[in-house]
């Protein structure tokens, strides 16, 4: 038995694949529709709709990404700027300890005993105040400069925040910051901790806050004038027109006002008897 080989012939295959073809540009144009641009290290490409989400997705997570590698490389420095400065101050706490205890000594004896040595610890002596010298000095600057440092990254935050406060609030000012810190310190928050406050979400909150308060506060005033009785003048019978017909307390006071007058000209124009 002899196994047979179909042969499908070479016309069929390059029908299918010109078929394929043809259809392609079409199916191509109609899923385009929706295509949009992204960008992608200063080009420009024309991508699908699931292919822009990946790839914005791709690019948040890289930025993120980014964000705490700085930030952990940051705190590493801030670590070990912190170790340095620590083991400065030990070394010269140690300088002062030698300094001391050379200081102790009964210089007079040991010279007397043993002036070589004595020559030796008092060149030790001088050695140990230069060296302590030029430490505290080098931690003094270092110190300013980190003080200055930090003085300038908080006024560059506060100037971000005042930036990023300025969009979200209307009407945002110097004036407006010092009534929500005038707010915020009748519930215990001292100037020095809302001068640490650079977050502007925290602001919005405060600023939310102070508005909600001021407006419940001036609806309680509206509602408690709403609720006063109306002051109107009382009829006297003893002057003229007092009691003149058509004069009720009920009335309002403009109208009350009104018919009073009338009566009052009324009772002057009348003739004397």
């Amino acid at each position: 038995m002899t196994d047979e080989v179909v042969d499908e012939g070479p016309g069929e295959s390059v029908d299918l694949a010109e078929e394929v073809i043809e259809e392609a540009p079409e199916a191509e144009a109609d899923d385009r529709a929706d295509w949009s641009e992204i960008e992608v290290d200063g080009e420009v490409w024309l991508a699908p709709p699931v292919l822009k989400s990946a790839f914005l997705r791709q690019a948040d997570y890289t930025r993120k990404t980014q964000e705490l590698a700085e930030r952990r490389r940051a705190t590493e420095a801030e670590h070990e700027a912190a170790g340095a400065h620590i083991a400065d101050r030990a070394r010269l706490h140690l300088l002062d300890e030698q300094a001391q205890a050379l200081d102790g000594l009964d210089w007079p004896a040991l010279e007397a005993a043993d002036p070589e040595r004595a020559r030796a610890l008092r060149e030790r002596r001088r050695g140990l105040a230069e060296t302590r010298e030029r430490l505290a000095f080098d931690l003094a600057r270092r110190e300013h400069e980190t003080r200055l440092a930090n003085e300038a990254a908080e006024a560059e935050a506060v100037l971000a925040t005042g930036r990023a406060l300025s969009e979200q609030i209307e009407g945002w000012s110097p004036a407006l910051a010092a009534q929500l810190a005038d707010y915020a310190r009748e519930f215990g928050v001292e100037a020095d901790e809302l001068r640490q406050i650079n977050d502007p979400r925290l602001w919005r909150i405060l600023h939310r806050a102070h508005l909600g308060e001021t407006l419940a506060r001036r609806l309680a005033e509206a509602d408690r004038r709403a609720a006063r009785p109306a002051v109107r003048p009382a009829a006297d019978p003893g002057r003229p027109g007092g009691g003149a017909p058509g004069l009720d307390d009920r009335m309002e006071t403009a109208d009350w006002m009104r018919r009073r007058n009338a009566a009052t000209l009324r009772e002057h124009r009348r003739p004397r008897r």
